[in-house]
């Protein structure tokens, strides 16, 4: 009969002398463990295995011919590699997990989920009567734009304008690295009823100050491989601006707030309140739209740098930072040194099911009782120790997951970029020179800089405000709620005939109508009808910020793993199996979801 010891400190020390009957020492096992280990795999692998009842060969035997095969097998596909030729084909390999899985998406779509809690809501559901009379922000809405990008330029006045801006009438600045004509000038303020203001950037702020030969041969490098704007100079030269620069400027520096907005982007949905009364009434600092992935090869060593200022200036970080990083330090246990690296769940109790039946394996003496399917895990974890790995860039058990706010639309506090802090971290950036030897971009570096910086609550989704960039953009339901106001256009903006139209408000009133009352927010939103809605790509980070913003009332799944609890569950059942005469035992799916619940009492977030 199998039986386990009564006390819960003999499972951690020598719990295969009750398991197996094996006779273990339990001190060696804690001072040494190496030692302890190697001895019996020793044993182990002498043993031998009969394959017939005249002949048997030793295990060692069996691992060596595996080992020599799986040699062989590497060193023909690295020869294969090294003839194919110059020519490479770059394969983009996602090595991360989407936060939710296209079955998760298919079964409920993002968008009719609600999302509220306690730290961030919509301001208003639906409708509401746009407040003139309050006193405006000190704030601005600011594009960079080149003067042949006009067009462009008219169509986001164009929307923006019809959609908010002709009831509140926030001023207009634009920014561009050379003069604005005459013509770009006087187009632009034919489209807007509010101030307008025009800038220029200084050369010493957009060019790269140390602009030789090595700098333009890394970005010449860039686009020989292929990432994306990685030889464009000027494409370097505006994000380092956006970083730090941008803030900089004087028309910029004076103001409270930014709306950041870009040419060629369109609005679906009518803004019926001031967000920068409301950001500040509700003590936010930086509002977004689209949350989504970066490419890798833009960033392979963005993390590694901001890690490094992390570490030397000492910082503090809030609970934000987690929504930047894959976290794998979310289990505890005597033999936590085992599971690192283990991205998953799922992963980690795999893991400590191999554990359980390797630990078998050294612990026996009769060969016998060898179960096959563990001298096979044996087996494929030798093989594979020596298979080459590919390294990740983790730093105290973190990876970034390259979820970034996309920066293109943001709603912001101008101090946050302004201050001490972050000057000091876009320096230390600048000195590593990324910004030319990779493509960084500044929307990761605003976002590791926002979960450096700020809590969850000083950050707002902006779920009502319908928008779209490139290929990529939002458009939420509507409001079910029937107390909603008409819309009702300001008086200037039906004088403008270069923004006001019949057939424009036309297409407009006929907005989506939504039923469910539980999930609708928006205003009068018309989204297309080819439209792909990035919430529910799996390619969105939108499920790890529901998951980090969502109330914590049920917080089981914020407390860490507790291995050895787990550990011990696996051994009484594999042992059980073993008993039964069982063959090739493994952990069922509800097995997994079972013990994904032993955790430790305190939450770790």
């Amino acid at each position: 009969m199998v039986e386990f010891g009564a006390k819960k400190s003999r499972v951690k020390l020598s719990f295969y002398d009750d398991c197996f009957n094996g006779k273990l020492d339990s001190m060696e096992m804690v001072l040494d463990p190496i030692a302890f280990r190697l001895r019996y795999i020793g044993r182990l692998l002498n043993k031998r295995i009969r394959v017939s009842t005249r002949i048997s060969i030793r295990i060692w035997a069996v691992l060596a011919l595996l080992i020599i095969s799986a040699v062989v097998m590497i060193t023909k596909i690295v020869h294969h590699a090294n003839n194919v030729g110059t020519t490479t084909t770059i394969i983009d390999i996602n090595m991360d997990n989407s936060f939710l899985t296209t079955a998760d998406l298919k079964k409920l779509p993002i968008p009719q989920r609600p999302i509220r809690s306690e730290i961030d809501s919509v301001f208003y559901d639906g409708c509401v009567k746009p407040d003139v009379s309050q006193p405006r922000k000190k704030a601005a809405l600011v594009v960079l734009a080149r003067n042949d990008e006009i067009e462009g330029v008219i169509n986001s006045m164009k929307s923006l304008e019809r959609h908010f801006n002709q009831w509140f009438k926030y001023p207009w600045i634009f920014l561009n690295d050379e003069e604005f004509t005459t013509a770009f000038r006087r187009t632009v303020r034919k489209h807007t009823s509010a101030k307008v203001s025009f800038g220029v950037i200084p050369k010493k702020e957009w060019d790269f100050s140390n602009e030789n030969e090595e700098v333009m041969e890394h970005i010449k490098n860039q686009g020989d491989r292929g990432i994306m704007y990685g030889q464009l100079q000027s494409y370097h030269k505006m994000c380092r601006f956006y970083s730090m620069y941008f803030y900089k400027h004087p028309l910029v520096q004076k103001l409270d707030w930014y709306w950041r907005v870009e040419p060629d982007v369109e609005f679906y949905c009518d803004l019926t309140y001031d967000p920068f009364v409301e950001m500040e009434k509700h003590n936010k600092s930086y509002g977004f739209t689209v949350i989504i992935k970066e490419l890798i090869d833009t960033v392979p060593n963005l993390f590694r740098y901001t890690r490094s200022f992390i570490k030397e200036n000492g910082i503090e970080l809030p609970d934000s930072w987690k929504l930047f990083i894959k976290d794998l330090n979310f289990y505890e246990g005597i033999n936590k040194e085992y599971y690192k690296g283990v991205e998953s769940v799922p992963e980690l109790i795999r893991k400590a099911e191999v554990k359980a039946k390797i630990d078998y394996l050294t612990s026996i003496k009769e060969d016998t009782s060898i179960d096959e399917s563990a001298l096979n895990l044996l087996a494929k974890q030798t093989t594979e120790a020596w298979l080459p790995k590919i390294k990740k860039d983790m730093f105290d058990l973190e990876e970034y997951n390259l979820c970034h706010f996309w920066s293109n639309f943001e709603i912001a506090r101008t101090d946050l970029f302004l201050s001490n802090e972050y000057q000091a971290y876009f320096d230390f950036l600048e000195k590593s020179g990324g910004f030319y030897k990779e493509r960084w971009g500044d929307a990761p570096i605003h976002s590791l800089a926002v979960g450096m910086f700020l809590n969850f609550s000083d950050i707002h989704y902006f779920r009502d405000i319908g928008y779209k960039h490139s290929t990529l953009g939002h458009c939420p339901l509507n409001s079910a709620n029937p107390d909603q106001a008409p819309y009702t256009p300001s008086a200037q903006y039906r004088k403008n005939k270069f923004l006001y139209n019949k057939q424009n408000e036309a297409y407009w009133s006929k907005y989506d109508i939504n039923t469910n009352k539980d999930v609708g927010i928006g205003c009068r939103c018309r989204c297309p009808s080819d439209f792909n809605e990035i919430e529910n790509s799996a390619g969105s980070c939108m499920g790890q910020w529901i998951n980090l913003t969502r109330d914590k009332k049920n917080n089981s799944d914020r407390r860490k793993l507790d291995m050895d609890k787990i550990e011990f569950e696996i051994k009484q059942q594999y042992a059980q199996s073993l008993k039964s005469g069982q063959k090739n035992w493994k952990l069922t799916s509800a097995d997994i979801r079972r013990l994904s619940q032993e955790r430790v009492d305190e939450p770790f977030f």
